[in-house]
């Protein structure tokens, strides 16, 4: 550092041009710098699923699970591997290694499913990875006749929304497709002795276009094409059998004998705010910025005008939340530099020397996020926490530094450059150990595995990054403007204030009563210990997020009206609440979904949502009603119990009693078990040598009764300007039933007819919709979300009611959610710390180069506990992942404060004070400093201690730093020197080591 003070001190102009080079580079990359919310991080679990049409979930799982599963199971950097066949799909779920690529995990995926042959009638595999917040933004249409909407919709809005770039999806939901229906009558094809592949063919010879050629006239050539399409239901009803109706030879039409239609089946049902509308969704592509994204489709969806009547109304906006969510942390940020500037200047009480100190924080700003942005980092929650809880930390070298200038040019006559110098070179070497020390204290944060560990990487860079730029600062910057400007401070004759006179008598006591100072440390730090039971603990903070899911699920086989009716009971206690703005509803077979936002003025969504859980119980009908926040980090406020066994009977057993046991859980909410029930299907067994005496085979029957039931598509029609579907089938005998089933009949190619139930046996049998395997495995999870604050408590009494029951034989249950992450988070998190003091160890022992010194300074560490767990204590926090990490930031903190003061100890008792002298003196030069930096750390902190919209990382953090601070500052200036005087009793001065690199002070 010696020569980089050298360099700034004889090279202003070009000192001065850094700094502008660094404030035109830093405003260049933060309006540059992508905004969102959280940290675009890769989520290891990759989703694939296979359409296998008409199959039920036994056939799903024989046909292409089981074969697939032996294929997946080998795929490189696969961790778990979860499957299940549901009517008509196969899905697959894989979790990968945090270090593995997912596009190249998919890759993987692609090439096991093209080692096998997939049945004829399945369809392409689909693959879609695992994102946060992939929908930005959601609009209703509401207002006229569905037609009326969905035309606007698909003819105006969405066309708009493509102009815009790195879009991935467009997802509309309550789309229906119209189609062209034609319903043969059984009764008129008898008559007639028509057949469905007759009506078929004559269908398909009246609906086409074909070119004839050209003609060539000497003029031009004009292309030739006969016959026409379909352009109106009216045309397929007036479709010639070419067979005279009557003895009048009128010519029978195919409306005479079908029903012809052109219609929208209701499968679904799609709301806003209680009126018929239509939702529109955008995702965009992964790594684009969702804020330009969304504000671009404002603007397209705005200048879309929309015929009279209809209306729009946006549902959700992402942008909105990722911008509030920046904005506020920079308030923040802002905040904390505000306060840390009040605090030095409090101590300074000159104006030039509090700005020279204070230049470190936009200086280290600006060259941070150069960095930050070069790198990949985006604006989002996580790098400006980063900012807010370096800014106390950044300013404190440049405080050493000026503090330690205006104290040398206030004591002594002489004055210029050199005396700026030296003051410099003094604490040159202090403040570099420290801030390797801090900075070493941050690395293995950015080496903690599992996602939540992805998620605080660009926390750790960003201070890393902003403490190594604040070093160059204060020995560049800082030391270049005192010459500049502190020079003419008049000399004052040295003099202790009352600060100093204070410490000096705390200091002498304990020194003079060493065990008793350190006995009274070790009763606080056992004492703040017994808080830690009252404490509790969580893995991450619940958010007060502003977007609610809600799902409800009926029992299997329950109608779509309902279905609809348990919805619109939701949507009746939503409209109910005041704090609810908005509710999107979308009702499909038994599954209904619905969100809802919150209004900007609601604070506490999180005690909305836990009394809305209360109120859904009252809903008659549903078999579960699940309530989740859209837009945060859900990871730890779930309960994730995984059942396994010898069979699926006993697995559903002991799920069910699970299920149960954890209903009476409190702090435990929405628990249910994956268990989907059993659905009543009909099954045909046919009778070969039957089918073999009427000229028939199980696939033309199968085909026969298909076209009845479901129908198929023959043909297509331009009905208003779109592309329609011709679907022909042939209505049943009598009304829908399996007796009425039993008696349809099938014509045989003979001519004649015969009954379904002389073909075969037609009986009502009971399937389970959906199996599912973990790792080839079959078994059923058992979901809860955890509505307390004290998530460590709720899975503990979770662990205990399931502990309490006796399963079936063979069964066993693991943990998964909450209870697994917070448990490996801590290990992973007491790792970094241990690792953490050990490169703060080695850092030191090279600064030093001794041993014994280093453990005197990390004696301090563990002393800020008392107040980091008195701190939690008073606000209410629980210990979790942003405490642990303002206790990795105390780490550095506090060994920063005791290299301060050691420093200057080693110096004086190289010029020869004795060890008590040197003590004293150097706790009187060094207290006004440490305090400086500690209350500017607070100062800056404070702002996020009290703050309610830190997100992830809370305000857990700052309170641990802050209360740790408090106590750790104090009793490092007791308990450091207490064990400094112990370690080195008995030595002389030669036996100091010296340190060539530090300049004796004047």
């Amino acid at each position: 550092m010696l020569s980089v003070i050298r360099f700034s001190m004889r090279n202003s102009i070009a000192v001065f041009l850094i700094i502008a080079l660094l404030v035109a580079g830093g405003l260049y990359s933060v309006n540059n710098m992508k905004m969102e919310k959280y940290p675009d991080v890769d989520i290891p679990y990759l989703h694939m699923r296979i359409l296998y049409p008409g199959a039920s979930p036994e056939q799903v799982m024989n046909d292409i699970g089981k074969p697939l599963e032996q294929e997946l199971a080998n795929v490189k950097g696969k961790v778990n591997m979860y499957t299940g066949a549901n009517p008509n799909v196969f899905w697959s779920t894989l979790q990968f290694n945090m270090s593995v690529d997912m596009d190249d995990a998919e890759q993987r995926m692609r090439d096991a499913v093209a080692k096998l042959k997939l049945p004829d009638t399945a369809g392409e595999p689909s693959f879609q990875k695992e994102r946060l917040d992939a929908e930005v933004y959601q609009l209703a249409v509401y207002g006229g006749t569905d037609e009326q909407v969905q035309q606007v919709v698909d003819e105006s809005i969405v066309p708009a929304i493509r102009n815009v770039s790195g879009i991935d999806e467009i997802n509309i939901l309550g789309e229906s497709e119209r189609n062209l229906y034609i319903r043969l009558r059984p009764d008129a094809l008898k008559e007639y002795k028509l057949s469905y592949d007759q009506v078929k063919q004559l269908i398909a010879a009246n609906n086409l276009s074909i070119p004839i050629g050209d003609l060539r006239t000497p003029e031009q050539t004009l292309p030739i094409r006969a016959g026409s399409a379909f352009k109106s239901a009216e045309d397929v009803s007036n479709i010639p059998l070419l067979m005279p109706a009557s003895s009048s030879n009128a010519i029978l039409k195919l409306g005479d004998i079908a029903e012809v239609a052109y219609e929208a089946p209701v499968t679904s049902f799609t709301r806003m705010n209680g009126k018929p509308a239509l939702l529109l969704s955008v995702i965009p592509k992964p790594g684009e910025d969702a804020v330009s994204i969304a504000n671009q489709v404002k603007d397209e969806v705005a200048g879309t005008p929309l015929p009279t009547g209809l209306k729009s109304e946006v549902m959700i906006d992402r942008s909105v939340e990722i911008e509030h969510s920046v904005s506020s942390m920079l308030r923040e940020v802002m905040l904390g530099a505000l306060m840390a500037v009040v605090v030095t200047l409090l101590f300074l009480r000159n104006v030039r020397a509090t700005i020279i100190a204070i230049i470190s924080i936009p200086l280290s700003m600006f060259a941070s996020f150069m960095v930050l942005q070069r790198l990949g980092y985006t604006l989002n929650m996580m790098t400006l926490a980063g900012i807010a809880v370096a800014i106390g930390r950044v300013v404190d070298d440049s405080i050493v530094v000026i503090e330690n200038i205006f104290r040398r040019i206030r004591m002594s006559q002489e004055r210029g450059a050199n005396l700026v110098e030296q003051a410099t070179r003094e604490v040159s070497s202090a403040i570099t150990s420290s801030t390797l020390t801090t900075v070493a204290v941050f690395l293995p944060l950015a080496f903690v595995p599992g996602i939540v560990g992805k998620f605080f990487v660009p926390l750790a860079w960003t201070i890393v990054i902003s403490l190594l730029f604040s070093l160059l600062v204060a020995v560049s910057v800082v030391p270049l403007m005192s010459r500049l400007s502190l020079l003419r401070l008049k000399h004052v004759e040295p003099r202790e204030n009352r600060l100093q006179i204070t410490y000096r008598a705390a200091l002498h006591w304990s020194l003079g009563h060493r065990l008793s100072t350190l006995g009274l440390a070790v009763v606080l730090l056992l004492g703040s210990a017994a808080l830690v039971p009252s404490l509790g603990f969580n893995f991450l903070p619940s958010e007060q997020v502003k977007t609610y899911d809600i799902t409800v699920k009926m029992p299997v086989g329950t109608a779509l009206s309902q279905t609809d009716d348990a919805a619109k009971q939701i949507e009746a206690i939503l409209k109910s609440r005041s704090e609810v703005a908005r509710v999107g509803t979308y009702v499909s077979g038994e599954t209904a979904n619905l969100s809802f936002t919150v209004k900007d003025d609601v604070s506490d969504t999180n005690a909305l949502a836990k009394q809305l859980r209360e109120k859904f119980k009252q809903v008659a009908g549903p078999r579960e009603v699940t309530l989740a926040g859209v837009g945060g980090i859900n990871v730890g406020n779930r309960l994730q119990i995984t059942v396994n066994g010898p069979n699926i009977g006993k697995i559903k057993e002991a799920a069910g009693q699970i299920t149960e046991a954890l209903k009476g859980v409190e702090g435990l909410a929405d628990v249910r078990n994956s268990a989907e029930g059993e659905k009543p299907e009909i099954t045909i067994e046919f009778d070969n040598a039957k089918l073999a005496a009427h000229g028939l085979t199980p696939a033309t029957v199968s085909l026969t009764l298909h076209n009845m039931v479901q129908g198929s598509r023959v043909s297509e029609a331009q009905i208003e300007g779109k592309t329609t579907g011709v679907i022909l089938s042939t209505l049943m005998d009598s009304t829908p039933s399996l007796s009425a089933l039993e008696e349809q009949t099938i014509p045989t190619p003979m001519g004649t007819a015969v009954k379904l139930k002389n073909l075969g046996t037609v009986k009502q049998v009971v399937n389970p919709t959906t199996i599912a395997h973990y790792n080839q495995a079959e078994y059923l999870q058992v979901n809860g979300t955890i509505t307390e604050t004290n998530s460590g408590k709720v899975t503990a009494d979770a662990e205990k009611a399931m502990n309490a029951l006796k399963l079936p034989d063979g069964v066993t249950w693991r943990s998964e959610g909450a209870s697994k992450e917070m448990n490996d988070g801590f290990v992973n998190m007491g790792i970094a710390l241990a690792l953490s003091v050990f490169l703060v160890y080695m850092v030191m022992l090279l600064a030093f180069g001794e041993w014994k010194l280093p453990f005197v300074i990390l004696a301090a560490i563990p002393f800020s506990v008392i107040g980091a767990l008195a701190g939690l204590y008073a606000v209410g926090e629980p210990v979790g992942m942003p405490a642990m990490i303002g206790l990795l930031m105390l780490n550095g903190i506090v060994v920063t404060n005791a290299i301060v003061l050691l420093e200057r100890v080693r110096s004086n008792m190289r010029r020869g004070l004795d060890k008590h002298a040197a003590l004293m003196e150097a706790g009187a030069t060094r207290v006004r400093p440490i305090l400086m930096t500690a209350i500017a750390t607070i100062g800056a902190l404070l702002p996020l201690a009290l703050s309610t919209e830190a997100g992830l990382v809370s305000r857990a953090l700052a309170v641990v730093v802050i209360g740790g601070l408090t106590t750790s500052t104090f009793l490092t200036l007791l308990i450091v020197p207490v064990l400094f005087s112990l370690v080195t009793r008995g030595k002389r001065k030669g036996d100091i080591p010296t340190d060539s690199t530090l300049s004796s002070p004047v």
